[in-house]
């Protein structure tokens, strides 16, 4: 085992419905506190359970809740199935659905923000984005090359106009259609 590894195999089984359990705690008092209101206490209370169960989870209430968000984004990743456009509008339709997720819907608000006033907080977060981020840029690059396919705008460029017009439907509250998203992704790979 590595330094700093923890042995995972000792002790009871987690139990993923536990783990659940207080994940959704967690984004049940950020959704009615905020983050200032966020602790393990309060989501201890709210999940029924003691402080060490939760501990031998998370280090942290936030550590909970990043965990809570970012599971939603799991399969947000591009798949390369040999064909760029249909990938790309899959991908839109995924990213942009997670926008009805009620614990994205609960986090969202909270952790823009929070980004503005201690973006250290959901650093977190922010690195699985960029980690998603820099997967689905290799994905498309290495699809749009085997496709022969050369857009006019790079595929970080392409990630990004896809992603910000969906994020902007949401912060607008005109969630984008399955025909903009079509249009879109098509303008977008000329």
């Amino acid at each position: 085992m590595a330094v700093g590894e923890r042995d995972t195999t000792a002790g009871r089984p987690r139990q993923a419905e536990l783990d659940e359990r207080i994940k959704r705690s967690a984004v049940a008092i950020l959704g009615e506190q905020g983050f200032a209101g966020l602790s393990i206490n309060r989501i201890c209370q709210h999940a029924g359970i003691p402080r060490p169960t939760f501990y031998r989870r998370w280090p942290s209430a936030v550590a909970a809740l990043v965990d809570a968000f970012n599971d939603r984004f799991d399969d947000a990743l591009l798949v390369d199935s040999g064909d760029a456009k249909a990938d790309l509008l899959d991908f839109a339709v995924r990213v942009r659905n997670r926008y009805d997720d009620p614990v994205v819907g609960t986090c969202l608000p909270a952790i823009y923000e929070t980004r503005r006033a201690a973006p250290g907080l959901i650093a977190p977060i922010i690195d699985a984005q960029r980690q998603r981020r820099k997967a689905n840029v290799a994905t498309l690059a290495r699809a749009l090359g085997e496709q022969g396919i050369a857009p006019v705008l790079t595929p970080f460029e392409i990630n990004f106009a896809i992603t910000a017009a969906i994020d902007q439907g949401y912060l607008a509250d005109r969630p984008v259609t399955d025909d903009f998203l079509e249009r879109l992704v098509t303008a977008l790979l000329r």
